[in-house]
């Protein structure tokens, strides 16, 4: 295993149980702007109790659907970040959960009440697209953090990748990264890898589940049911996934350990490079990393 897997793994446990965080560097008071999919599965993260020192939660959404259901989970909530802070004054940390048109739009509310907090409050993004230099311009009073996360976030295997402001210490990088360990992994990598990493850990699922779907509508052809199939190709990119990211396997030897002489598997392989597979999906990784490039250089 690298070392990079290894110290992951170290960090991981640090940031989840609190070690080695004095009790001012943990958040008392966290503000979560957007309570749809990804805001809600990052509220529900804060209310678990870990260690005794859970945060007060609000959440600010104008939608009131979502001010229900987080009403639900004893979540506190208001209407706009503005509301928040006219009736709690400032929070700890305060989260980004919404679209980015709605963080770039000229003299928003949003906007406004950012540029209004104080100076030392911890700001968490997970807006795709949006770089560490456009936080700063919206909120320059605060100390950000960019997340990249996807959506297995919520079935507590997401992958999230983390790049921070040179004025975010120490103690506040190691919250939020066990914060986001505590549904998955999380990875610090320098802001200008976001584009590359992203078309693997943001996009992947979605190119993966079209590979399942494949895999599917082959089991199906052979005369396998909907449902098993889809089973059958489930449990194989999970049982893949574990191997390789659990136990520090490389996909070329694995790939080499399942493909025996003159086997069932080396004959898929070998169907799938006369038909460019391979090279389709490399090209895909690039298409995917350029469009990424293309959408950072467009939300403003």
């Amino acid at each position: 295993m690298s070392d990079a897997r290894k110290s992951g793994k170290k960090n991981a446990k640090i940031g989840a149980s609190g070690l080695h965080l004095s009790t001012h560097e943990i958040p008392s008071k966290i503000w979560v702007v957007g309570g749809g999919q990804m805001g809600g599965v990052i509220v529900r993260q804060l209310m678990a109790n870990r260690s005794g020192m859970r945060p007060k939660v609000s959440v600010a959404d104008p939608n009131p659907d979502v001010l229900k259901a987080m009403k639900l989970e004893e979540v506190e909530v208001d209407m706009s970040l503005s509301s928040l802070m006219k009736k709690e004054g400032k929070p700890d940390m305060v989260v980004l959960a919404v679209k980015p048109g709605i963080f770039t739009k000229q003299d928003s509310e949003l906007s406004e009440s950012l540029a209004c907090l104080p100076q030392g409050v911890l700001g968490v993004s997970v807006m795709a697209g949006v770089s560490i230099k456009q936080l700063r311009d919206k909120g320059p009073n605060l100390r950000w953090v960019r997340a990249m996360t996807n959506l297995a976030l919520s079935a507590g295997k997401g992958m999230t990748l983390l790049a921070a402001s040179q004025d975010v210490s120490h103690g506040q990088q190691t919250y939020v990264y066990g914060l986001f360990s505590g549904m998955g992994r999380a990875l610090w990598l320098p802001e200008e890898s976001f584009d590359a990493a992203t078309a693997l850990a943001g996009s992947g699922p979605g190119i993966l589940a079209l590979i399942a779907e494949a895999l599917a509508d082959g089991g199906v052809r052979e005369g396998l049911s909907r449902e098993t199939a889809t089973l059958l190709a489930s449990w194989a990119l999970l049982g893949t996934g574990a191997l390789l990211a659990e136990r520090g396997n490389l996909p070329e030897l694995l790939k080499a350990r399942v493909a025996s002489p003159s086997g069932t598997t080396i004959e898929g392989l070998a169907t799938l490079e006369r038909l460019g597979v391979r090279g389709a999906i490399i090209d895909a990784v690039r298409a995917m990393a350029a469009r990424s490039r293309e959408i950072s250089h467009s939300v403003f």
